[in-house]
């Protein structure tokens, strides 16, 4: 269950930082085109917005989840791998900030989701399982 959970709040986040490139894609495009107020024609009808918050409601809980059924089965290997993504994923939302940092904060959650599909991956192949 831990390595169901952990794949669905990897998907869910990738689909939380996709949202937020597009909403941000779409400021800074209609920036460069003139619009004053880019932030709020960006987003008139409040599709992508409660697209992203939907998804961090998503991340915040199942992670959450996730994070108690790692602890649960801690005996596996690569256990602080499992943590540190699911605190990258619980805490994702929270450091929403319009810089660089959130920019490497993401970038660190797509690395450790690479990470964590390579070691199941790994591990499958060792272990015979297809």
């Amino acid at each position: 269950m831990a390595k169901i959970l952990n794949v669905l709040i990897g998907t869910i986040g990738i689909l939380y930082i996709c949202g937020q490139v597009t909403y941000y894609g779409f400021v800074q495009l209609l920036s460069t085109l003139g619009y004053i107020h880019a932030a709020t024609v960006a987003d008139s009808h409040k599709i992508i917005f409660d697209w992203v918050i939907f998804m961090a409601f998503l991340l915040v809980i199942f992670g959450c989840v996730a994070l108690v059924a790692n602890f649960i089965k801690f005996q596996t290997s690569h256990l602080g791998l499992r943590l540190i993504f699911n605190i990258v994923c619980i805490f994702m939302p929270f450091l929403h900030i319009k810089n660089h940092l959130t920019i490497l904060f993401e970038g660190v959650f797509l690395i450790l989701f690479g990470l964590y599909l390579a070691t199941i991956r790994k591990s499958k192949l060792i272990n015979g399982k297809n």
